[in-house]
């Protein structure tokens, strides 16, 4: 039986719409880091309200700085047809960056995701793609500093086997907890 033109327009639009909410993951190109720190600034403005208001403004630098990779790391970015809708800055083992954990553990410092894409997975398909460089890094732990106010991150570190420490630090007068994972 043949299908008519209006419905086979119908099953590629369904498609095309299936293709665009298709998240890849990658190593960020250069000239997307500046779009990336957007990208994680949008994705953290749910946070400004925990910090004092004349503070969020060097918050935003330290996301933006990170996220630019200017203390080092490697920027990973999930897009879609649209562009990013994501990202994660990951430290390898005995990274300068790594100084809040053990030289052989790996880590990451930004986990960002566009709120129109929470709760589909795309927080796990970024800490996996990590988790795969950790292991052939040779990292013996995988870990990351979550403000304690960050519920939505550590549900997802919390899905993904991750475990709370029992360490935390102050940062910018928040408190953090360590979270971690062996390999």
């Amino acid at each position: 039986k043949l299908k008519s033109a209006r419905s086979l327009k119908k099953i590629y639009f369904e498609l095309s719409n299936m293709e665009k909410e298709q998240h890849q993951v990658r190593h960020a190109y250069l000239e997307e880091y500046e779009g990336a720190s957007l990208v994680a600034i949008e994705a953290y403005q749910c946070l400004k309200f925990i910090y004092p208001p004349g503070l969020w403004p060097s918050i935003q630098k330290m996301i933006a700085d990170a996220t630019q990779l200017k203390v080092g790391g490697e920027l990973l970015v999930a897009v879609t047809g649209e562009g990013i809708s994501g990202l994660v800055v990951y430290h390898a083992p005995g990274s300068d960056e790594n100084r809040y954990f053990p030289p052989d553990w790996a880590s990451v410092t930004i986990l960002a995701v566009l709120p129109k894409y929470r709760r589909t997975g795309l927080g796990s398909k970024l800490l996996h793609a990590c988790l795969d460089i950790a292991q052939t890094d040779k990292a013996h732990v995988f870990a990351a500093l979550l403000n304690s106010r960050m519920v939505g991150a550590k549900k997802v570190f919390d899905k993904n086997g991750f475990s709370e420490s029992g360490y935390s630090r102050i940062i910018s007068g928040q408190k953090y907890e360590r979270y971690s994972l062996i390999l």
